[in-house]
């Protein structure tokens, strides 16, 4: 049976043979993992572009793994999973982290998690994957209760009689007895059906969790009649020339896409696996970004504004385009938000600011003549309101504000609205 790992953002990875006194990771900053899996770890480390994900080094002598500001989940071709948890609040337990993980997927737009129902939040008691899996059957069982597509198709064989047409320049000389025919059967065997197929099958060996197991069998023998797919990402690619009749199938085939890409060690050679993976910072960008944008309504928002250069150069030409995260108009007010993913400590001199971000923000307050500047960072206990504002000039001033990714978005919203004083 395949291990499961839990460690937070920066939690320190070990062998486990090197673990003394027992193993505690009840808090998941240190966890001790099998050497096989951390030897794979240790090898994908040093991989062109790991670095950004992982990374090693020595500590006391003993070799140690960190994972960095990413979230997720990691496999080893080994079958250990790591699930990789946001971490900012000294105290959050690991249903909180994963809530909030799960909270900020659903803002990606453009993969399945944005389906993710406040049900499956509810289950963060179990392991994302197992979640994940949770969401791909309920769109399974959907489809199920609409029926299958099924389309036809031409069936060339050999048989004793004529059923559909006769063709006789296929015909074998040497057994005249047998005629070679063609006819059409209406059959479910058809590309979508079979990617699904294939991710029900392939769920069937990976899930722990019984509920699971149960329905991915009911949903095996719903599919019986149906083959699987030999070449998972080739027929991905041509379903998009599908048409219009597997729109309700969109959802189901976004999560089998996510979820197979799980097995591309397997098939690919490679030790590690981290299609799963996604920087926090972005998420939690696109989270608050999707909250302004929903529940901001008499306010005109841009996420990512690109409307501005820094400089011009000698020819005239504009260089060093500016992208704030957020810029909130109103009437003739603007405002330019930026987001950060990391812990402010209110007891250090600088609270844990880097000096480049307020270069940043002056940057883009000066060219968007901006009313007020705003640093977002995620709230946790000791960062519960606004720190003193930061005065560039006289009408130009920055304020940090905490952002509660535990709490209801909409409440969050209405918070940080109190603070733009926008009329």
């Amino acid at each position: 049976m395949s291990q499961h790992v839990v460690v937070y953002e920066y939690g320190i990875i070990r062998r486990a043979s090197e673990a003394a006194g027992g193993i505690d990771s009840t808090q998941n900053t240190e966890v001790f993992v099998s050497d096989q899996a951390f030897d794979l770890l240790k090898q994908w480390a040093f991989a062109p572009h790991a670095d950004a994900v992982i990374h090693f080094f020595l500590q006391k002598g003993k070799e140690c793994l960190r994972f960095k500001n990413y979230t997720g989940i990691v496999q080893t071709s080994d079958g250990t999973q790591f699930e990789i948890l946001p971490k900012i609040a000294k105290n959050d337990t690991v249903f909180i982290a994963r809530q909030s993980l799960l909270k900020m997927l659903r803002s990606v737009a453009d993969l399945p998690f944005h389906r993710l129902s406040q049900a499956h939040l509810q289950r963060a008691d179990q392991p994302l994957w197992e979640i994940f899996i949770s969401a791909f059957i309920q769109e399974m069982e959907q489809i199920m209760q609409q029926g299958l597509e099924r389309a036809y198709q031409t069936i060339e064989t050999e048989q004793t009689f004529v059923r559909g047409k006769w063709l006789p320049h296929r015909q074998d000389a040497l057994h005249p007895e047998l005629l070679f025919t063609a006819h059409d059967e209406f059959k479910a065997d058809i590309l979508p059906n079979r990617l699904l197929k294939t991710c029900v099958l392939f769920l069937a060996k990976r899930s722990q969790y019984l509920p699971n197991q149960v329905r991915l069998r009911q949903l095996r023998f719903a599919l019986e009649d149906v083959n699987t797919s030999t070449q998972v990402n080739a027929d991905f690619a041509k379903l998009e020339k599908s048409d219009r009749r597997f729109n309700r199938y969109a959802q189901a085939l976004k999560w089998a896409k996510v979820l197979l890409n799980q097995q591309s060690w397997a098939t690919a050679g490679k030790d590690v696996n981290d299609s799963l993976l996604f920087p926090t910072e972005r998420l939690f960008e696109n989270y608050v970004a999707r909250g302004a944008k929903r529940y901001l309504g008499d306010h005109q928002v841009s996420y990512q504004d690109d409307l501005h250069f820094l400089v011009d150069d000698h020819s005239g030409k504009r260089r060093f385009r500016l992208r704030p995260d957020l810029v909130i108009r109103k009437d003739q007010q603007t405002v330019v938000m930026d987001m950060k993913w990391k812990r402010i400590e209110p007891t250090l001199p600088n609270y844990g600011i880097e000096q480049t971000d307020l270069y940043q923000l002056y940057a883009y307050g000066r060219k968007y003549n901006a009313n007020a500047l705003f640093l977002i960072y995620p709230a946790h206990e000791d960062f519960r309101a606004p720190l003193p504002p930061f005065r560039f000039e006289e009408q130009l001033v920055l304020t940090v504000i905490p952002f509660d990714i535990t709490t209801p978005l909409s409440s969050e919203i209405e918070k940080m609205e109190s603070y733009l004083g926008m009329k």
